[in-house]
């Protein structure tokens, strides 16, 4: 079992992701990757991953038959069975994706008006909001995705604990599709968290510094991932930077795995998937976990969807669940979005230092 020494939680703390090499046997690794390469239909365009992959043991085992779920229970804390994954594969020379869309985990990300014309530059909403949202917005929207976690809609984030991602094939060039992180700005991530609960209004989009619906230089919406104050960073970082032929992002940096390595990234760590210019599809598998929460009566239940939920306040499609008088979801949330370090026992030696 890989341990993780001191300086490895300091190299943790400071860039809000870990990688853990050989975390995973050879065995399951090629065990999930044959199921995938099975499973996926084929043409020139498209790899599309069957969902029922995403519960296959041989998937999910890749987490919980590993010593992934020893190194989490060990650096985080207990946490609910992980009955679930995203199978993320991109095909190989696709470079479709043009540039990385940076986010932090837990938003909206449907679709929205093509011209700014529609925007409602107050609000940062479309003007028409039932065409796109849906009538009743706090609940799943017309595009398939949750713009509130509350009914009272003061709370625009979903949130979890950590990312964990497993490789199914070799990474370690630059440009095959890696992850890539804005390395070190999870604690302005919490920052702007905090500013937000601190003014006493909307916590995520919608709130200060955060408007919903961005407009950006060529005068097209996009759907905005992140607080103003961190697509401050990352454009500074872009401008001063020195981009390649392989990574022309130089605000990102490229988590560059083997087979059977992971990574493990805090929720407030941003980060997108790339564009792969090489010649085979990138494999990998994440989990989305978040630490126990005592109180909460719906820990482990499936409808939350362990393992692949952003918002697992809520079922998983959305639906509203029922919690105990003395427990409040929202207040807990927003309180660990506010200090995310709260949930990794393992780490309370470095955040009191």
């Amino acid at each position: 079992m890989p341990e993780i020494g001191d300086d490895e939680r300091k190299q943790f703390f400071e860039d809000g992701f870990l990688i853990i090499r050989n975390a995973v046997s050879s065995e399951l690794v090629a065990r999930a990757r044959a199921l995938i390469e099975e499973a996926i239909p084929r043409d020139e365009r498209h790899l599309l991953v069957p969902g029922n992959l995403a519960t296959h043991v041989d998937v999910t085992g890749l987490f919980n038959r590993s010593t992934l779920a020893d190194t989490m229970k060990r650096l985080m804390g207990p946490f609910p069975p992980i009955i679930s994954s995203q199978v993320a594969v991109t095909p190989p020379f696709n470079q479709s994706g043009g540039k990385p869309g940076i986010h932090v985990d837990g938003g909206w990300s449907g679709v929205i008006p093509e011209s700014a014309e529609e925007i409602d530059t107050t609000t940062c909403r479309p003007k028409d909001a039932a065409k796109y949202f849906g009538e009743n917005d706090e609940k799943r929207g017309t595009n398939d995705g949750l713009l509130w976690m509350n009914p009272e809609r003061t709370l625009s984030y979903g949130s979890y604990t950590a990312l964990v991602g497993v490789a199914l094939n070799d990474q370690h060039e630059p440009g095959n599709g890696q992850l890539g992180v804005l390395k070190g700005t999870h604690k302005d991530v919490e920052n702007c968290f905090k500013a937000q609960r601190d003014a006493g209004g909307i916590v995520g989009p919608e709130g200060p510094g955060w408007p919903r619906i961005g407009i950006g230089k060529s005068g097209k919406p996009y759907t905005n991932g992140l607080p103003d104050d961190i697509r401050k960073i990352a454009e500074q970082r872009a401008e001063d930077g020195e981009p390649t032929e392989n990574w022309p992002w130089p605000e990102l940096t490229p988590v560059l795995l083997g087979a059977g390595d992971a990574v493990i990234a805090l929720h407030s760590c941003p980060h997108t998937p790339t564009p792969n210019f090489g010649p085979n599809p990138r494999m990998n598998i994440y989990f989305r976990i978040r630490r126990l929460r005592e109180g909460n009566s719906n820990e482990g239940t499936r409808r939350v969807a362990h393992g692949v939920s952003d918002h697992p306040d809520r079922g998983y499609f959305g639906q509203f669940l029922e919690y105990p008088d003395d427990y409040d979801p929202w207040s807990t949330s927003i309180d660990k979005l506010c200090d995310h370090w709260s949930e990794w026992d393992g780490m309370q030696s470095l955040t009191r230092s």
